[in-house]
């Protein structure tokens, strides 16, 4: 059933083939200007961790509500599976393009370089994905956008609570208190979300 949730969520169009096409330039981006620099990887990361942000935070209940999830949620798939569908699709075009971007790096560089994959640059992608979506599950993808904007527009917000800051920061560089920050930023808003997918009631507008 879980691959049936994903598939069901692919074809719904959780995350809409325009930010699938800005993914691709993105990558695109990064490949030529990793052939010319390699070492130009965080620059090649920052434009995908921002769309990132925005994709991730696709949003559950209000889409739900207007019925465009109603032959999935009666399909008596588990909510925890359909949850997790909702999460893996909605996180998969962002997470692959990184990834993407780290083997372009480590070929750029003849393996040298990995700043793509150092501990802060995990960090950033993982924790931020996850929070992206758990905190978007009550809420549309135009209200978390409207959030990130401001969180990555107000300085004296952003020096503490963007993500942008992790990339490429290695392991020694992290103190505890960053490491512990980050994963109860991730955490907390995913067991939220799938608590609200799974317990929570999703009545169509119609019907208020």
């Amino acid at each position: 059933m879980l691959l049936y949730a994903i598939r069901y969520f692919i074809i719904a169009g959780v995350v809409p083939p325009l930010f699938v096409g800005g993914f691709i330039v993105a990558v695109a981006a990064a490949a030529v200007r990793l052939t010319a620099n390699p070492e130009a990887a965080i620059d090649a990361l920052t434009p995908v961790l921002l769309l990132q942000l925005f994709v991730a935070g696709s949003g559950f209940r209000i889409v739900a509500r207007r019925g465009h999830f109603d032959l999935l949620l009666t399909s008596g798939a588990p909510r925890w599976q359909i949850a997790l569908a909702h999460c893996l699709v909605s996180l998969g075009p962002g997470m692959a393009s990184w990834v993407c971007i780290g083997l372009l790096e480590l070929a750029a560089s003849h393996g040298s370089l990995s700043a793509s994959f150092a501990a802060g640059t995990c960090a950033a992608f993982v924790a931020s994905s996850i929070f992206a979506w758990g905190a978007a599950v009550y809420s549309s993808r135009t209200a978390a956008a409207i959030g990130w904007l401001l969180v990555m527009t107000i300085p004296s917000v952003a020096r503490f609570l963007s993500p942008l800051r992790l990339l490429g920061v290695t392991a020694g560089s992290l103190d505890t208190f960053a490491v512990i920050e980050v994963l109860w930023s991730a955490v907390l808003p995913l067991v939220v979300g799938v608590w609200c997918i799974v317990r929570g009631a999703t009545p169509l507008e119609a019907a208020q």
